[in-house]
């Protein structure tokens, strides 16, 4: 059988598939990876563009929290306002919630310098079973002097982190970062219990049992519970007729509560597409104080 060779022109046409062929195979994981990355970038360009919405939509619903908060003129403020009930919609695709709760059922981390706040503190850490000695270093961060408080920390122990105590009142609860005993887990067990913000007086209608219980040594369990029960409370007076409390433990109270506040904390959350926006403000009926976008 007569064998055949290729001539110069076929051997070339050969040379250069085999020479394709090869690049195809060398290119083809590159023309892969990049088509991938391409996709991803895609994709990061469609999630900033619903984030920037969801954010806006999430910046915008604070002024419609404020709104809400204007319109309240019924005397009284917590459990039972139309504010205190979540508020949902949807704008154009943007899903919103709006949570709003009034600061003053906290306690004031800056009356602690005061000896009957000071108290009131110490009782609700061991309600919440956190040492007391984090009560010593809050209230050395904020009084004026330089004496130790128990197993508080003055200036000596803060310069060895950097920074000073502050030694006035603290104007953002995330402060108490910087106080000796307070981690990350303290902070949110804490967060819900205490505030910067408010004259000091307590609102019976939004506070907690726990702080409930630490306004005085004389509360019941009983009194606690009927106030809880009985909200809204419209008048403060009116607490003199509950279960648990007579008139000395309601005289005793009296100077530490009240029934309505100007202070708030409003939790919004605004979603678009793919990307949620979350932000935590503190605000009165007016102007919001401070923000802090938390996603």
């Amino acid at each position: 059988m007569r064998r055949r060779y290729l001539s110069f022109s076929e051997n070339r046409r050969a040379f250069v598939l085999f020479f394709v062929l090869m690049m195809i195979g060398a290119l083809a994981p590159i023309l892969f990876s990049v088509y991938v990355l391409s996709s991803k970038n895609y994709d990061k360009g469609n999630y900033l563009k619903d984030y920037v919405t969801a954010y806006h939509g999430a910046v915008s619903a604070l002024k419609v929290a404020l709104y809400f908060l204007k319109q309240d003129n019924n005397g009284y403020d917590g459990e039972g306002d139309d504010w205190y009930k979540p508020i949902l919609y949807n704008y154009k695709g943007i899903a919103v919630s709006v949570v709003i709760r009034d600061e003053c059922g906290k306690v004031s981390v800056n009356e602690i310098t005061s000896p009957l706040y000071f108290s009131i503190v110490k009782r609700l850490f061991e309600e919440l079973e956190i040492d007391d000695s984090v009560a010593d270093s809050i209230k050395d961060w904020v009084d004026k002097d330089s004496v130790v408080t128990g197993d508080g920390a003055e200036s000596y122990y803060y310069q060895s982190l950097g920074y000073l105590p502050s030694n006035s009142p603290m104007k953002s609860i995330y402060e108490l970062y910087y106080v000796k005993g307070i981690d990350k887990k303290i902070f949110d067990k804490l967060a819900d219990y205490l505030t910067v913000y408010g004259d000091g007086k307590i609102n019976v209608n939004s506070a907690s049992k726990d702080v409930l219980m630490a306004l005085s040594n004389d509360m019941t369990e009983t009194a606690v519970d009927s106030i809880i029960e009985s909200r809204p409370i419209t008048k403060i007076e009116k607490l003199k007729e509950l279960p648990g409390i007579d008139q000395e433990l309601y005289f005793k109270i009296r100077p530490l509560i009240t029934n309505v506040c100007n202070y708030f904390k409003i939790d919004v959350t605004a979603s678009y597409g793919d990307a949620t926006a979350e932000i935590v403000a503190f605000a009165d009926r007016d102007r919001v104080y401070e923000w802090k976008v938390v996603q």
